[in-house]
């Protein structure tokens, strides 16, 4: 049997082209790959990010710090300020308060010192009108306790010579008793003798004296004598009353 080319026919299987097989398994590795370096490429953008926010938490920590350091020093600062002007300001009031007693004492001597010159300016003015034994004032003022009373007996003695005139001092009270009327020394004190005189020029005499429970002073006498080569005598009566209320007034 002849075989006609025009009836014959063949049959063949169809096969793919050599380059698409060869392609997959490349698409696969390249997809593989890029899975990988996406991996990878996420992995190393995740641990920059993870350092970026690592460092910027270390620096918000070492600014927390910084501000905790700042906070304290200032907060020291501030209680040592607070400590100076407390320690300042009492220096400054103890400074006040020495200042204030030294203008009071000084106040004080300067009243004692005016009190001084009267005197002494009194004993002057006094020799160009008298002379010799004088019983310059007598002052007298209530005490603390009933019954007490503090005097100041001033003797000037014009007519003096080289050496210092010895004499004394009495101090007689004179009132009622009882309704009887009495005198009492008020110059004697626990060693029974009168007040001593010993002085050139002046001598100022500070002195206290008790009322007995009782008595009613009315008149004050006072005598002032000096013994030896100029042996003289003096004497002067004060009104009680006078004396507590102008502290010196002489009566007869």
């Amino acid at each position: 049997m002849l075989n006609d080319a025009r009836t014959s026919l063949e049959v063949r299987p169809t096969t793919a082209p050599v380059w698409k097989s060869r392609l997959l398994p490349v698409l696969i590795v390249v997809l593989f790959m890029s899975t990988i370096a996406a991996y990878f490429l996420g992995k190393y953008s995740a641990e920059i990010e993870w350092q970026d926010a690592l460092e910027a938490f270390n620096m918000l920590e070492q600014d927390h710090r910084r501000l905790i350091k700042e906070n304290t020093q200032l907060k020291e600062s501030l209680e040592f300020e607070k400590a100076k002007s407390q320690r300042d300001l009492q220096i400054k009031r103890q400074a006040y308060d020495e200042i204030a007693q030294t203008l009071a004492s000084s106040s004080h001597e300067i009243a004692g010192l005016r009190e001084d010159i009267r005197f002494y300016e009194s004993i002057i003015d006094s020799h160009e009108d008298k002379e010799g034994l004088q019983i310059k004032s007598v002052s007298l003022q209530a005490g603390s306790v009933k019954g007490d009373y503090q005097y100041r007996v001033i003797i000037v003695n014009s007519d003096y010579g080289k050496s210092k005139s010895k004499g004394s001092l009495v101090i007689e009270l004179e009132g009622l008793q009882d309704g009887k009327l009495t005198t009492i020394n008020a110059s004697r004190g626990k060693s029974g003798q009168d007040i001593a005189l010993l002085f050139k020029y002046f001598q100022r005499v500070d002195a206290q004296l008790t009322i007995p429970e009782g008595f009613q002073p009315q008149r004050l006498h006072v005598t002032a004598s000096l013994t030896g080569g100029k042996a003289i005598k003096t004497e002067k009566w004060y009104s009680w009353e006078t004396l507590l209320n102008k502290s010196g007034s002489e009566q007869g």
